[in-house]
């Protein structure tokens, strides 16, 4: 009967989960196009909009701290729904920026929307793991799962932006999509609190120092971090670019909420791909094999000359980017030590999202030159991390990096 009622708390958790990440992920998910098009609406240059879309992913820098508060609140759910009130309260402001020409305000609001969507994002996903059983299975579902959520985000986020631009302003459309967050606070405040959360562990939690000291020590999580911010800043691109690819191909500059549109599909149908074929093989290896495909897919947003082979080429983007995102959970759990899982996970979040702000600068800044230039940076980017995370060849030593590092506690 116990283990009846514990299916069902767990069921139902997962089942919020879902559905209050989806929208939380949803209103993420169109953040960065929607600052494009204020940027545009309102006259501002690729650099400056590029600058303003790396408001929203900067402050994810700080993700270890808001990780240290999440592990040490009794109910850190709590937090995170404040978050997505705060987001959308920050958003608000954000668009009166643009309107009123402050470009303070503008940037001020997006960095503190920034810092609350690292809750929305990679703070809820730290919670998943106290919502499902310990075996293995389990854990591979609930991160496919999770990628899903991400999935709808990117395709429901730009899709809607662009549905309703057609029929209202791109202001009164923005802002009525950054409201969703609220419907999503409100949803979590009903999720169980997690029964085997680590403030039950204080004693043995972990601090930054040591937290960069496992880092440092496995090859598994070091080849996972530089992975991880190499895609993030390539990746990065393609949002702030198809607004100008859009025109680039002949088309309404609106119309490049869709390749981006295109692009969620894309990690919608990676996800559900995940979902009927679950990953098995060695992480590390994955990362390899999946990023080389990555790299494949750039280039051929880059040959494409037109918005339907444009439209194509974002779906395979989204597609193969959907894997190998779910590659970066599973390394993340699988070579991280049980105490300082979460950490482990919000240092690579920070850093997939600090170098993806750093990546829609550079795309930003280099689109005024050339549409295709940015392109040809983040697929450079992207070849030379394969280079120096794999060129020696030596995978051979991730599982005695893996053993060292899960025998951390037990020292």
């Amino acid at each position: 009967m116990r283990g009846h009622s514990m299916w069902r708390i767990s069921l139902n958790g997962l089942t919020l989960y879902v559905l209050t990440a989806m929208l939380a992920r949803i209103a993420t998910g169109g953040g960065a196009v929607a600052v494009i098009l204020l940027a545009h609406r309102y006259g501002l240059e690729g650099k400056m909009a590029g600058a303003l879309v790396a408001c929203l992913t900067a402050p994810h820098i700080f993700g270890p701290v808001y990780g240290r508060w999440l592990d040490q609140s009794h109910n850190p759910l709590k937090i995170i729904a404040l978050a997505c009130f705060s987001f959308t309260a920050f958003y608000q402001l954000a668009i009166l920026g643009f309107a009123w020409n402050s470009s303070w305000l503008s940037v001020s609001a997006l960095l503190m929307c920034g810092a609350s969507s690292s809750f929305m994002m990679g703070g809820l996903s730290t919670q998943l793991a106290y919502l499902v059983n310990d075996d293995l299975t389990s854990r591979r579902k609930a991160q496919s799962w999770d990628t899903i959520t991400y999935g709808f985000g990117l395709t429901l986020g730009p899709m809607m932006i662009a549905m309703l631009t057609g029929s209202y302003s791109v202001s009164f459309s923005i802002a009525l999509l950054m409201s969703l967050p609220v419907l999503s606070g409100c949803i979590m405040l009903f999720i169980p609190t997690p029964s085997r959360h680590p403030t039950q562990q204080k004693n043995l939690s972990m601090g930054f120092a040591q937290v960069i000291s496992v880092i440092r020590r496995s090859s598994g999580l070091r080849r996972t971090l530089a992975m991880t911010s190499g895609a993030s800043f390539s990746v990065a691109a393609l949002p702030v670019l198809a607004v100008y690819l859009s025109e680039s191909w002949q088309h309404s500059k609106e119309s490049g909420a869709y390749l981006v549109t295109l692009y969620g599909i894309g990690c919608l149908c990676g996800a559900v791909a995940l979902m009927l074929r679950p990953l098995r093989a060695n992480a590390i290896i994955l990362l390899r094999n999946v990023g080389s495909v990555l790299l494949v897919t750039l280039l051929l947003v880059v040959a494409s000359q037109s918005f339907n082979s444009g439209l194509v080429t974002y779906w395979l983007c989204g597609v193969v980017n959907s894997i190998f995102f779910a590659v970066t959970l599973a390394a993340r759990s699988e070579y991280a030590p049980q105490q300082g899982a979460a950490q482990v996970y919000m240092w690579v979040a920070a850093a997939k999202i600090s170098v993806a702000s750093m990546g829609a600068f550079v795309a930003g800044t280099l689109v005024d030159l050339s549409t295709s230039l940015p392109l040809l940076v983040a697929a450079g980017v992207l070849a030379a991390t394969l280079v120096l995370c794999f060129y020696k060849g030596n995978e051979s030593r991730i599982t005695d990096s893996q053993c060292d590092i899960k025998s951390y506690g037990e020292r």
